[in-house]
């Protein structure tokens, strides 16, 4: 029995060709959007799940407010971790992971800059699961001079991964032996590199000092450990440690800091919510949000909606045509219960079928996507045996809850009424089926809106004035060059006519992982006054190579001893410290270290427009502010003075083999360096934009059937019209109309919820655009334009039909 329902199912789709093709293409998309998103939302979900002991590992988070500006960070105090692990018998293993930069990376044959190199204890090991292909994990990262590789790495650097004792130099003479190789990390992990170094090696390691934020802390709880308990006796380690660091390098106290309303906390972070969860200074790699996750599964479960009452409609729309069949059918025997296993059966053919189709476009479609989501994702993920038991069971039971309403419709007819061609349509249902299409255009409405939104929002980031100019700036990497290469570097480059401007720096405006420092104005100790900000080295030439405009006072002079001393602040700095005419006054850290202010520069954005200006100040020389920075020169950057870039840059480059033939010329525009910041947010653009055209389309598809349905159902009342004289536009107009009313209404629903979600979205930014009435007014005539497009169709159609054929039988 069942198989004959499933033969005659297949050739009732044969038989109508156009319908059927129709039908499965629309639920092929919506089968194909939410397969991309299983594959999607199931890698973001298993991110950090390899590890054996990923129950028991915590990240320590530090928040802290200096200046009543806070902080959120991913880093903790350098002792932290050893202190848990011998304070605490709670903690059974402690682990610290940092990077530092790109380094040059050097063997016989390969020179390369690397941006995975991480630094880690030995007991990196055992916290995390680092399978080591070859060496020893408990001695790997003792050893002096080591360093141990991912299997990619020494077949890069070696041709095999039998890269155990050979000899990698870092940075020119920083030379290392390989102890171990250990297997590539996984693409769903937070932590991210090639190379691990022995982070006690570092300066910074060996400078143990709580008010050293510098590394990111992990550790392994002792199996059935509370975190909450442990996160409770944190109070402890304020009050034994870091209250008399603040008293030691700060001269205050942690009760003082508090009373002055600022703040020190640490917390515990379950490992595997940091890829999701965590968006703090000093992550080890940019992570990803729930919230874009759970925005982008539910709207791939609204499309897939979409193409269910796709299904519903168009099956329902060949009701007239199938009515005769069911008449006969129940004249012959059959129950409404066979009838209705018939057209499940039909129903769950058409899924098959999509679902083939879906996956056939998943595999077409799945590079684009992993562009546009920055994944790689494989279409073996899809085939597996497990996955494809899952994706037969969904698509059955999407099968069935699609066609149980038209089965039940189409099993209802009576068979006197059905055979005589007399079908009349119930108001109730026909109301259904405008709620369909209401609900499918207040989707695509909401998702034109939302992409019209972000593209406004991006366009104003891209144009608004940043206070500096980040065109025909490029910026050369000179990360471990020595000063006299860097200077020299500079001046022969400037040589050239072809090149502007030049400045050595240690930070652009689009620099991350910054810090600030409390500052006070002339003769203030009070903390509340304090002021949080940040230092960066610069050279003379930085305020007119970047194109920032210079208020009050005078620039750098290079070679004036006494600027070693001074500061230029921006305007943000200056109304915090209370300074009206700032030039010739000066301001002190907590040591006493003092700088003289020497000028006023215009507010520019240095960070995201998701963040306001602060306080920020330009230093020539690092090393008089008592070692609270370091001295950090790693950027030349030149303002080209030429359209012929390419010539611009052959010119540097060569300038640059001369002076530092043995290391590789790495450059990046400070314009493309901007817009890397908004990448998420153009990774959105561009997937909502997709989402939109795949939503819309589905839904012209249900319109499509809808106005199928409602011409064959009024055949006979346009017949009379014609008969009667009406003209053939009129009757075109007719139609139509009656599918402006649920798009009309679809624009009315979906505005205020599209209001809503924008602003929402919005309110991460410091620096937005107004919501606009044109952004709804286009998207409401963009969907009218749209439906009355998809409906003329039918509307024409069935405008010319002879009514002679309608009318026969009356």
């Amino acid at each position: 029995m069942l198989r004959n329902y499933f033969k005659i199912a297949f050739r009732n789709l044969s038989q109508s060709k156009g319908y059927s093709a129709l039908t499965i293409f629309g639920l092929a998309l919506g089968l194909a959007v939410s397969l991309l998103s299983i594959l999607y939302v199931a890698d973001e979900l298993s991110y950090d799940r390899y590890h054996e002991k990923v129950d028991r590992i915590y990240r320590i988070n530090s928040d802290i407010s200096f200046s009543l500006k806070g902080i959120q960070t991913a880093r903790s105090p350098t002792p932290m971790g050893q202190t848990l692990k011998r304070d605490f018998p709670e903690v059974e293993e402690a682990t610290r992971l940092g990077k530092y930069g790109s380094h040059l990376v050097k063997s016989d044959h390969t020179i390369i800059r690397e941006n995975g190199v991480l630094y880690a204890d030995s007991t990196v090991f055992d916290v995390f699961t680092l399978p080591m292909l070859a060496g020893n994990p408990k001695k790997a990262l003792t050893e002096p001079q080591s360093v141990v590789i991912t299997a990619r790495t020494a077949t890069k650097y070696f041709g095999t991964t039998d890269a155990l004792n050979r000899v990698l130099v870092f940075d020119d003479n920083d030379v290392r032996r390989v102890t171990g190789v250990i297997e590539d990390l996984p693409a769903q992990s937070h932590v991210q590199g090639d190379f691990i170094l022995p982070l006690h090696e570092t300066k910074d390691a060996k400078v143990n000092k709580w008010g050293n934020h510098i590394f990111n802390t992990y550790v392994l709880l002792r199996p059935g450990t509370n975190p909450q308990l442990v996160e409770a006796k944190f109070e402890r380690i304020l009050q034994t440690y870091v209250d008399p660091a603040l008293q030691r390098f700060f001269n205050t106290t942690l009760a003082e800091t508090r009373k002055a309303g600022n703040y020190f906390n640490y917390s515990l972070m379950p490992l595997t919510r940091i890829h999701l969860y965590s968006d703090r200074d000093g992550e080890l790699s940019p992570n990803n949000s729930i919230e874009y996750v759970y925005l982008f599964l539910v709207i791939a479960l609204f499309i897939l909606l979409i193409a269910v009452f796709n299904f519903i409609n168009l099956t329902t729309a060949r009701s007239a045509k199938r009515a005769r069949e069911v008449g006969v059918r129940k004249v012959a025997g059959s129950t409404r219960a066979e009838l209705v296993l018939q057209f499940l059966s039909e129903s769950l053919l058409t899924t098959f079928f999509a679902l083939l189709v879906g996956i056939g476009l998943v595999y077409f479609l799945l590079p684009m996507f992993n562009t546009l989501a920055a994944k790689n994702l494989t279409f073996n993920q899809l085939i597996e045996a497990p996955s494809i038991l899952y994706l037969l069971a969904g698509s059955g039971a999407i099968g069935i809850l699609a066609g149980l309403y038209p089965a039940l419709y189409l099993s209802s007819f009576k068979p006197i009424t059905a055979l005589k061609g007399k079908l009349w349509v119930m108001p109730g249902r026909q109301s259904l089926r405008n709620y369909l299409v209401v609900f499918q255009f207040s989707l695509s409405v909401l998702l034109i809106i939302g992409t019209l939104l972000i593209n406004q929002q991006m366009q104003y980031i891209q144009t608004k004035k940043l206070g500096f100019n980040k065109e025909q700036v490029v910026v050369i990497n000179t990360a471990q060059s020595t000063e006299q290469e860097v200077t020299t570097f500079k001046h022969e480059v400037l040589r050239s006519p072809a090149i502007k401007t030049g400045t050595v720096s240690g930070f652009l405006p689009v620099t991350s992982n910054r810090w600030n420092d409390m500052w006070y104005a002339e003769n203030e100790t009070d903390q509340k006054q304090s002021v949080g900000m940040e230092e960066w080295q610069v050279d003379p030439d930085y305020i007119a190579t970047l194109g920032m405009q210079l208020l009050k006072g005078r620039n750098f002079t290079a070679g004036r001893l006494a600027d070693k001393q001074a500061v230029i602040i921006n305007e943000s700095a200056a109304k915090r410290f209370g300074y009206q005419n700032p030039v010739g006054k000066s301001i002190h850290l907590t040591g006493g270290e003092k700088l003289t202010i020497i000028g006023v520069v215009k507010d520019f954005h240095y960070e995201s427009l998701r963040n306001t200006i602060e306080p920020l100040g330009l230093v020539v020389d690092a090393s008089m502010l008592g070692g609270h920075i370091e001295p950090y020169l790693s950027a030349v950057s030149f303002r080209l003075n030429t359209t012929d870039v390419a010539s611009a840059l052959a010119t540097i480059e060569k300038t640059w083999k001369q002076i530092a033939p043995d290391r590789p010329f790495a450059y990046s525009f400070l314009n493309d360096d901007f817009d890397a910041m908004y990448r998420a947010e153009q990774r959105t653009e561009q997937l909502f934009m997709a989402f939109a055209v795949i939503a819309i389309l589905i839904a012209c598809l249900g319109l499509f059937g809808l106005s199928a349905f409602a011409a064959e159902q009024r055949q006979k009342e346009i017949g009379v019209r014609k008969v009667l004289g009406a003209s053939i536009p009129g009757i075109v107009a007719l139609l139509s109309k009656d599918f402006l009313k649920p798009v009309l209404i679809a624009i009315v629903i979906a505005s205020p919820i599209a209001w809503w979600a924008t602003h929402t979205w919005l309110q991460d930014f410091a620096y937005k655009v107004d919501i606009g009435w044109w952004v709804f007014a286009l998207a409401g005539i963009l969907s009218i334009g749209i439906a009355l497009l998809t409906v003329s169709f039918q509307s024409v159609k069935a405008a010319l039909m002879n009514p002679v054929k309608s009318l026969r039988n009356e």
